[in-house]
Formats: C-alpha cells, structure tokens, sequence
C-alpha cells in the first residue's frame, strides 16, 4: 500500500499534499485504526454541497457550505478500505447546523421522518458495495438518498477547480447521507468506489 501523501498525488494527477491535517475526532480514529495501525484518510477536496433526495421528494435538498464551513470540512476517502470508503469531516458550524435542521438526535420523539437508526442498519437498507456491517457502532438520522457531492480541489491540468459527481450513475444504487447526535454526516452504503481517477460507481 503506498503512502497517504502518494495516493493524494496520484488522485490529484500529480499534485502534491501541501499538509497533512490532524481531525480531532477519537471515535472516528479509534475506528479506524480499529482495521489497521497505519489508517488515514486521503482528501478529496474541500466539500462544497450535498445534494440529498429526501423521503417522498422528486427533487433535491442542497445542502450548500458556506465559505467557513467549506474551508473546514473536507470530503476524504479510506484507502484500506476494500471500496476506499467515503468521509465526511465537518466543520462545527456545519456539524451544529445539520443536527438543528434535521434533529439528528437519537433522543428525539417528535415523530420526525429523520428517526435515529444504527449506521449498519442504515447502509444495509441502502445495498450497494458499502451496505455492510463493518460502520462505527453509533445511530444516525437517515436524510435520503445522496444523489450527488460536489467538493473544490486541484488537479493536474485543471487548476483549482470544483468537481460534481453524481453517485449511482451506473448501478442505480447510491448511499445515504446520515446525520448523527453531534451533527457528524456520514455517507452510508452505495455501490462507488474511490481509485486513483475519483469517484466511481
């Protein structure tokens, strides 16, 4: 396996780290490292929007970063994962505001259409390469489905540039975009995977 600061330049075609980010989440690390002692995660770009189709809608929630959030939220990928799976690291302003919006609380009884569910739960409903068990033991609030995530990086020949991609462009079978009770998003279950080109289905 090669290096995280390889793999960033080969996802990037060619670009080069400019730093490595230490993410103060223990749980998330303790997860990781939980598979291999070596574990870290390679950024994709900083995240700009999600794009969820929430239950009983035939359109799209857009959930747009504003710069502070944007600056601080990154959407990273795992490459010791069989299917390199997908992370999203959340500025607090972001976190704070996805947990007021959907009140991803697994405490809530209000009778909201977001009810809190263990991750695994939540990626076997969605299917796909990633609808397994092996997700960190907390409950999330499933939003929808995650139709497409758009997130800002530079790639060789591009410039810095923002990238689209939509999820399930071929199979059909897209993740979840899940919040938890201190606002973590995560993306659970879908059928991409994440080699050296980007994001594919």
């Amino acid at each position: 396996m090669k290096a995280g600061s390889d793999l960033y330049r080969d996802w990037h075609w060619g670009i080069p780290p400019k730093h490595r980010i230490k993410w103060d989440d223990p749980e998330l690390d303790a997860h990781l490292l939980q598979h291999n002692p070596d574990a870290e995660l390679v950024e994709c770009g900083r995240l700009v929007e999600m794009h969820v189709r929430e239950p009983g809608n035939r359109s799209d929630t857009v959930i747009r970063l504003n710069r502070k959030e944007g600056n601080g939220s990154h959407l990273a990928f795992d490459p010791f994962h069989p299917y390199q799976r997908l992370y999203i690291l959340a500025h607090p302003d972001l976190q704070a505001r996805l947990t007021q919006t959907y009140r991803a609380n697994p405490e809530y009884k209000g009778g909201s259409k977001y009810r809190s569910m263990p991750l695994s739960e939540i990626a076997n409903r969605a299917g796909g390469r990633h609808g397994t068990r092996d997700y960190l033991g907390i409950s999330a609030s499933p939003l929808g489905v995650l139709t497409h995530v758009v997130y800002a990086t530079e790639k060789k020949g591009d410039g810095y540039s923002q990238y689209i991609h939509k999820l399930g462009e071929e199979s059909g079978i897209r993740p979840i975009l899940a919040v938890d009770g201190v606002g973590r998003p995560w993306v659970v279950g879908g059928n991409y995977t994440s080699p050296t080109p980007g994001i594919t289905d």
